[in-house]
């Protein structure tokens, strides 16, 4: 049979590793609030037979391995999840911020408004073409008209502005948290026992959330167990094992506007362009701000401003003045050269300039309102004008020089429509991102969480486990003191 000082080692075994697996639920019970935290299981195993004579012995138990309880599809579903929350809440959060200015309808800064009053203008000189008051209150709407597509327009590019900042200051963190992560990836792939680096994943794995929020990346594990990383589409190398890839943001480009590139530098002389590849994640949703979504916005203004001051200065340059006399005055400034149709070229930049003549509203006197030389009292041009309001074709939308939408009515409700269904669509789309993540985050709970009362039940058994050995212990150690005195006399 066995000896009793083997039956003293199998209890020793079962002292040790009811101790260590106490040690294991105690570490779960700490990090209960930790983010990212797997809860960890001692498991035990046998320690194999001895053969004594015809028959095997036990030799007790030991602590095989720590075990993260963790689903590495499902933390790659959080990481994937985690990007395009982020990105959803980012184009959500800068876009509802201007939407009120484009969406005010039926207030005196509604843009719908300050287009008919414009008009209004028009018909009020039309009606009295030599009062005073009615050419300096069309002068004053065209003026608040024209203040408030500048405004827009520089409201819309302030945000460019802000989106191309945020995307430097992210970059530094980018960089880190990539460093952090091939740290950390030689350090689990030079484990000793695999598997027991298990603290070690669960920071891997939550830097890996943080950098997916801060970019769009995908994520995968190699048979190293070390995390490849690369953008979400594949266009560049992040994280490859124990090494990673710095990211920067170039000095301004005339291509982007004057904003910046996003390069990835994969060493020496190479540096890969990303800008356009970079789709979730804040920073995928900073660059489709800055470079299309906010940018159309700026196109559909300019088409606008461009629409209503050609139109406008096509026909007030053939009016005459109160005078009888002055005649060939734009009405607006700030657009592009005119074509042979008497048209700006281009609609680029309408917005942005657009203003009304200085010279007018220094002498309202010079409004063109008639369409013949010294009739004075004469409204043909200022009829025309306010029919202009309700005509087709007044708008280039396809930057050619050739008005082929309209009237002025629709493209105002074009643009506050794309604003409007473009927030709507972002907050829905927000929260249903957020919707995925509560649920694959409550999935993860239920599997990798620690539940206190599961940990409680692990102690009591592992603590009557140590005292059942303890007891078993003291019963050998009786029995030897027995052998020891009673052979020994």
């Amino acid at each position: 049979m066995s000896s009793l000082y083997a039956s003293l080692n199998i209890g020793l075994t079962g002292l040790q590793s009811n101790q260590a697996a106490l040690s294991v639920v105690g570490h779960n019970i700490a990090n209960v609030q930790t983010p990212n935290y797997s809860r960890q299981r001692a498991v035990m195993g046998s320690k194999g037979a001895q053969p004594f004579g015809n028959l095997e012995f036990g030799q007790g138990v030991s602590l095989d391995v720590i075990m993260g309880v963790r689903d590495r599809f499902l933390d790659a579903q959080i990481t994937r999840a985690s990007s395009k929350k982020a990105g959803s809440d980012t184009r959500y959060q800068m876009l509802e911020g201007i939407a009120s200015v484009f969406l005010d309808s039926g207030t005196d800064a509604d843009l719908s408004t300050q287009v008919q009053k414009v008009f209004q203008g028009f018909q009020d000189v039309a009606t009295k073409p030599e009062d005073l008051a009615a050419r300096t209150g069309l002068l004053g709407a065209a003026q608040t008209l024209a203040d408030g597509i500048r405004s827009r327009w520089q409201l819309l590019n302030d945000q460019r502005v802000s989106a191309n900042q945020n995307l430097a200051q992210m970059v530094p963190e980018i960089n880190s948290i990539a460093a952090e992560i091939a740290k950390l990836n030689t350090r689990i792939g030079s484990e000793v026992t695999p598997g027991a680096e298990n603290d070690a994943r669960d920071q891997r794995q939550g830097l890996a959330n943080r950098l997916s929020e801060l970019v769009g990346v995908q994520v995968f594990e190699d048979t190293h167990q070390q995390l490849q990383i690369t953008l979400d589409n594949g266009a560049a190398v992040l994280v490859s094992g124990g090494r990673s890839y710095d990211m920067r943001v170039s000095p301004p480009d005339p291509a982007l506007d004057g904003f910046s590139r996003v390069e990835m530098v994969m060493g020496g002389s190479v540096v890969v362009d990303v800008t356009g590849n970079v789709k979730e994640g804040r920073m995928g949703a900073l660059l489709e701000l800055r470079d299309v979504t906010l940018p159309g916005f700026q196109r559909q203004l300019d088409q606008l401003a461009s629409g209503i001051g050609g139109q406008v200065n096509l026909l007030h340059r053939n009016g005459y003045a109160l005078d009888g006399t002055t005649t060939g005055l734009n009405f607006f400034t700030g657009l592009a050269p005119v074509g042979a149709n008497g048209l700006p070229t281009t609609v680029a930049g309408a917005a942005k300039s657009l203003k009304v003549n200085t010279v007018l509203v220094g002498d309202p006197r010079l409004v063109g309102a008639a369409d013949t030389a010294g009739a004075v009292g004469n409204n043909g041009i200022a009829r025309q004008l306010a029919a202009l309001q309700s005509k087709a074709n007044t708008v280039d939308t396809n930057n050619d020089g050739v008005g082929d939408s309209g009237p002025f009515s629709t493209t105002v409700g074009t643009l506050m429509a794309s604003v409007g269904t473009t927030v709507q669509g972002l907050m829905s789309r927000s929260t249903g991102d957020e919707n995925l993540m509560i649920a694959l985050q409550n999935q993860r709970n239920r599997l990798s969480g620690v539940d206190l009362d599961e940990e409680a039940m692990q102690m009591i058994a592992f603590q009557r486990g140590y005292q059942a050995s303890a007891r078993f212990v003291s019963v050998i150690n009786q029995l030897t003191d027995q052998l020891v005195n009673q052979l020994g006399r």
